[in-house]
């Protein structure tokens, strides 16, 4: 399946659901604390072209954030490990 933007929706499915797995298992998150991960484009100068973006938000209102300059398909468990 295609979204207007021309991105296969069902590979990024299955990429983000890994990508929140590794996570979950790496930092070691509560049933209540939530992952986001989401690729974005920038067209400003000096910006990458893709990023992926991961926000962790934990219990406490505490947030993290870490971006990669890759798309979400190209992520990697040993990218998550080495944060």
């Amino acid at each position: 399946m295609r979204d207007l933007f021309g991105k296969n929706q069902k590979k990024d499915v299955v990429a983000v659901s890994s990508i929140k797995r590794w996570v979950r298992e790496i930092f070691k998150l509560t049933e209540n604390e939530t992952t986001l991960v989401t690729e974005l484009q920038c067209h400003e100068e000096g910006c990458p072209p893709i990023e992926t973006v991961i926000v962790i938000l934990r219990e406490g209102n505490r947030k993290e954030q870490y971006k990669f300059h890759k798309r979400i398909n190209e992520m990697s468990l040993k990218d998550i490990a080495n944060l």
